[in-house]
């Protein structure tokens, strides 16, 4: 499990990372409605990596999309969890996709993935997937047909 202190949602940054527009001004009208302190969003894993690694802006959550133009959210998630920075292993990551396949979610396995969440979600699904992720959940990697989250035990 990922050493994270339990953080209170109106007190976390989240950044989302989702190239199609009405997704993600949707998922910044949720999190704004959810009292969320700080939201940041970008359209592309590389403009997210020059947020998170570069300028090194420190984000509580990451809501990935994994079907981005460029690099994919899975080729940025992997690059990220295999830089040498302890932040970069511990940072806590959602992944927001419309694969609902097992083998992306194995692929993902090894990165301690909080949530793993299928389009459409719903804002109680986004508000209790990152409750748990902000109390250091780390999902399991049993895909469903419905927008839920996946407990680990």
């Amino acid at each position: 499990m990922l050493p994270i202190k339990p953080k209170a949602l109106k007190d976390a940054r989240i950044l989302v990372i989702e190239d199609e527009r009405i997704i993600r001004e949707i998922l910044i009208r949720f999190l704004t409605a959810l009292g969320v302190k700080e939201v940041d969003d970008f359209s592309t894993a590389e403009s997210g990596w020059e947020a998170v690694v570069v300028k090194g802006k420190p984000y509580d959550v990451l809501v990935v999309d994994l079907v981005l133009p460029g690099a994919s959210g899975a080729t940025f998630i992997k690059k990220l969890r295999e830089l040498p920075a302890p932040r970069a292993k511990t940072i806590t990551i959602v992944v927001l996709t419309g694969d609902n396949s097992q083998a992306t979610f194995k692929q993902l396995e090894p990165y301690n993935i909080s949530a793993y969440l299928i389009k459409p979600v719903s804002q109680d699904v986004l508000k209790g997937a990152l409750e748990k992720a902000l109390s250091g959940h780390i999902a399991r990697t049993t895909p469903v047909r419905s927008p839920v989250i996946h407990d680990k035990h």
